[in-house]
Parts: structure tokens; sequence; C-alpha cells
């Protein structure tokens, strides 16, 4: 028994093993132009990139725990003048957003599908509390994006920055891919 296991441990070994030579990264023919280098981003110093890369990589852990795809809802005429979840008292015309599981204070970009306007906004409430939807926009968000008129409410979300830290610059931004699916997928985020 212990001779067929050692067999089978030795077979998966050197097939791994001519895996990785068949598909070593040194046989690759990559276009000079996918590789990203500092020179890409004028403006952006070495160290601040470096720094501003490692911030795009915790956002991105961050955001595989969070569910930041699916259909927006906007609030209610009613709740204006109610008390957020973070303490700030709720206005329709100031854009903010409301999300279960974002840190509150984080900031996010939200794109729509339907229309393909953007917004960047902060989570400052819970919500929403219906599980088909994924964020509560305020009302002067959704009709920003169109999202209070659009027969199709589904948005993208995209974490841009944590709660007391600034957001990430247009430039790291714009050379990061969406998350999630899109249906067109040649649309720039």
């Amino acid at each position: 028994m212990r001779t067929a296991i050692f067999l089978f441990a030795l077979l998966l070994a050197a097939s791994s093993m001519q895996a990785q030579e068949k598909f070593c990264e040194n046989d690759l023919n990559i276009g000079e132009s996918t590789i990203i280098s500092s020179t890409d981003l004028p403006g952006i110093p070495q160290a601040e990139e470096n720094s501003s890369l490692r911030r795009l990589l915790k956002y991105a852990s961050i955001e595989a725990r969070h569910r930041l795809n699916g259909l927006a809802s906007y609030y209610s005429r009613s709740l204006d003048g109610t008390l957020t979840a973070n303490g700030e008292i709720y206005r329709n015309r100031k854009i903010s957003a409301a999300h279960l599981t974002l840190p509150l204070g984080s900031w996010v970009e939200v794109r729509s599908q339907a229309t393909g306007k953007k917004v960047r906004l902060r989570v400052n409430d819970r919500g929403p509390y219906v599980n088909k939807f994924c964020l509560d926009l305020s009302q002067a968000a959704a009709r920003s994006i169109g999202v209070d008129v659009a027969e199709d409410r589904t948005v993208n979300i995209r974490l841009i920055s944590m709660p007391g830290v600034s957001p990430l610059p247009d430039e790291v931004l714009q050379r990061r891919s969406p998350r999630g699916v899109c249906e067109n997928p040649s649309a720039e985020w």
C-alpha cells in the first residue's frame, strides 16, 4: 500500500514538473506594451507608484470578501433628515451610499452597466436589507448615473479608498480592470 502511494506521489510530482517546463514564463512572447513600468505613468514617482500598487492589491483582497456587483436601489424621500449608521444626517441631494459589509467611510466608484456612467461616493450607511440589491444609493447618486430611470439597475462597484485614506489617483485606477463580468468588455471602466 505504501509503495502504491509513493508511486502515485512520484507520478504527480513528475507531471507537475513537466507542466512547469511546458508553460515556463520565459517561453511566453508577451508584447512590451503589456509590461507596466514607472515610465507609463508620468507624474507618479517610483516610490508612490509602489505604494499605490500595494494599496490596489490590498483593496483587491478586500473586494473578494464583499458583494460588489448586482442591482442598486435608492433611498426613499421619507428618509431625508434621518441618521445614517455612522451618525451623519442623510440628505437626498448629497451623494452617498449604503452597503451591508464594506467598512463605513470607504470610498467606492459605482458604474451603471446600462448607461456606462460612474460616480465616486462614500459609504456612510448599512443596507440594503433586501437580498436582490447590493447597494443603496442616495437619490442624487442614483440620478447622476441614471439608475433612477434605467430599466437595468445593475452596477459594478470598485473600492478606491479605505476610511481615513485619500482615494487612489486616476492614473492608477485606470490601469486596473474592474471586478466581475461586464456585458460590454470593450467599454471603458
